[in-house]
């Protein structure tokens, strides 16, 4: 049997490759501005920029498997590419944002864009635009269909699966690519990291096509079955309001700070490293417990995401950034109640306010004013970053400013990454690590627990200031993750601190349980003794924190105590019950528990809100 060959189809597919390497470079340059700082791009970011071009040419290779017709598949490639960068470019031109696949499910936030659209585009051209690229598109299918010409390309069954496995098989890498194994260490090592706290960067450095499908994972967030009105209201009225629990002798409506420390954790925890000195003995004098954190080495907007919501990232998909994705209207949280409350509700964070998103969400969860670093006037710097000290003083004044009771969130810069050998032109803390680690973690530690000293001086200032002060105050401080000290947890292997081997393949649900745990301490300056908390996830903050303070507490928060009752600690890593036993996967006896606490979190933060008006005594 003869295999007939034609040239033809080959030099439509090799001029179609080319076609497309020259849309991907027109896309950047339409996104971006300048065809020749693209150029610097592609040349500086090549794997980046391999990877956009074979996205469009597996679309478009999935559509010829599908349809076997060539003209068919590149208009349907070039509908989708041309078409999400063009809704991409107006809504940076709107939002200063590029799109996000979550986009796509936000129809009320393009339609409530329209009129903007209306009256900045031209309407006229682009009625005309569209016009001519219908005639063609219209002229060019009628030329098809009277002439009927012979295909361009014509697949057999075979090699038409192919296309269709190999092109979704590709396009998949990089829609799960936190899923499957090794991929995401694989494109690191290329060179592309989802860049998620900071999407335009993301958008600029990885480029449109590849950064929106790695966004892609964490975009969709299904409806859990039985979710409906009556159930909703069900679980709702079956719920005992929270009963005081401390006896507190709190005064009406004290200060409530929390302060979360960037990267604070106790260094001193690993067996062999010794100090000059304890460094932080004011939190080790104060902690009442451990907050199990959702997250290592950074993303420390989900934990302040858990501790202001009273939500769990373990109800999300994994990967995702609810700063980013999900928090685009007004939601149930601990500064929106504590405003209806009378309390005067400040952020502080000395870092541009783009970063995580806070500048939005922090309007959407109630915050009515938010302190970033344009808000510091000559602020005390120590190393590259903002001080603790300055942090802690800028508290002081926001509540010897205000009249009324303040709520004040503060997260802290001075101990972010890096720990570099010159972080701090001098230092009071020596360090020493345990023999058989490499000495260049010695300096780093140094570095990392210089912060550490600073934060816990911080703190101690911080309760100086209120013992003598007429003002009731609770503090609340508590460090977001532990610190990032080397790829692949290389200081903590090296220490033994956990097993080595690739990731975390070899560790126990203690150790899991050891890199997520930071200290929790609470302190008021009226009395009211603070039980130990145990390990709690940041979810579960504020019913302790409303009760010691003698704050009436949402029906909400018995939705959380139950929870709490039953499972304290509640991450993807690890789980704590109630008697200290550790779980990967959630046990059976806490899942009925566990699927009201989901149905409410779904209703709050994504549904209907039906629970709200029961729940806060507010309306939609």
């Amino acid at each position: 049997m003869k295999v007939k060959w034609s040239y033809k189809p080959v030099l439509v597919m090799l001029a179609t490759m080319f076609y497309f390497f020259l849309l991907i470079n027109g896309i950047e340059t339409y996104l971006n501005g300048s065809y020749s700082e693209r150029a610097v791009w592609r040349g500086e970011n090549k794997e980046a920029f391999f990877f956009n071009y074979m996205i469009a040419l597996s679309l478009f290779i999935v559509f010829l498997g599908i349809f076997n017709r060539y003209f068919i598949s590149f208009i349907l490639t070039n509908a989708i590419v041309v078409l999400l960068a063009v809704f991409s470019f107006y809504k940076f031109s709107f939002l200063g944002e590029f799109l996000y696949p979550w986009d796509l499910m936000l129809y009320n936030n393009v339609l409530n864009l329209l009129p903007n659209l209306y009256e900045t585009v031209n309407l006229t051209q682009v009625i005309v635009i569209f016009g001519l690229i219908i005639a063609v598109l219209s002229a060019f299918s009628a030329f098809l269909f009277i002439k009927k010409p012979k295909r361009w390309i014509r697949l057999n069954p075979w090699v038409r699966l192919f296309f269709v496995i190999a092109g979704a098989a590709y396009l998949s890498i990089f829609i799960f690519y936190r899923s499957i194994p090794d991929v995401e260490s694989t494109l690191e090592d290329a060179g592309v990291t989802n860049l998620v706290f900071d999407q335009s960067r993301n958008y600029k450095t990885n480029g449109f096509l590849l950064t929106f499908l790695l966004n892609m994972q964490s975009a969709i967030v299904l409806q859990p079955s039985g979710y409906n009105e009556e159930n909703i209201l069900d679980i709702v009225d079956g719920l005992n309001r929270v009963e005081p629990q401390s006896n507190s002798t709190a005064p009406k409506d004290p200060n409530i700070i929390f302060i979360m420390s960037e990267s604070f954790w106790d260094p001193t925890s690993v067996e062999g490293t010794s100090y000059n000195e304890d460094p932080m003995p004011t939190v080790r004098e104060q902690q009442n417990g451990q907050i199990l954190a959702p997250t290592f080495g950074g993303g420390t907007s989900n934990v302040e995401f858990e501790a202001l919501t009273g939500f769990t990232n373990m109800f999300l998909p994994p990967g995702s950034v609810p700063y980013q994705q999900y928090i685009k209207n007004e939601i149930p949280a601990m500064p929106n109640y504590l405003a209806d409350q009378g309390y005067q509700t400040t952020a502080i964070h000395p870092y541009p306010k783009w970063f995580w998103n806070r500048e939005e969400v922090y309007q959407h969860v109630g915050f009515e004013k938010f302190i970033d670093i344009d808000g510091f006037t000559d602020p005390d710097y120590k190393g590259p970053y903002v001080s603790d000290q300055q942090v802690t003083d800028t508290i002081i004044e926001q509540t010897e400013a205000n009249e009324d009771p303040t709520f004040i969130y503060a997260i802290t810069m001075q101990n972010h990454t890096s720990y570099n050998v010159d972080k701090y032109p001098e230092f009071s803390v020596e360090t020493q690590t345990p023999p058989g680690v490499d000495p260049v973690f010695n300096l780093l530690l140094r570095s990392y627990t210089q912060g550490i000293a600073d934060a816990d001086a911080a703190f101690k200032s911080l309760i100086d200031y209120y013992e003598t002060s007429d003002e009731p105050t609770i503090v609340v401080f508590f460090g977001d993750h532990l610190p990032g000290l080397g790829n692949d947890y290389k200081f903590y292997k090296q220490a033994e601190y956990v097993p080595r081997g690739a990731g975390d393949i070899n560790w126990s649900l203690e150790d899991q349980l050891k890199m997520h745990a930071t200290p929790l301490a609470i302190w008021n300056n009226y009395g009211t003794e603070v039980p130990d908390l145990g390990t709690i996830s940041p979810s579960f903050l504020a019913p302790t924190v409303f009760d010691l303070a003698g704050i009436e507490q949402p029906l909400y928060h018995s939705v959380l105590e139950n929870f709490q009752a039953e499972m304290p600690g509640y991450t993807n890593d690890v789980k704590i019950d109630a008697n200290g036993e550790l779980y990967k996967v959630t046990p059976d006896k806490v899942e009925p528990t566990k699927r009201e606490y989901e149905l409410i979190q779904y209703d709050l933060l994504f549904g209907e809100q039906y629970s709200l008006e029961k729940l806060f005594g507010k309306q939609k």
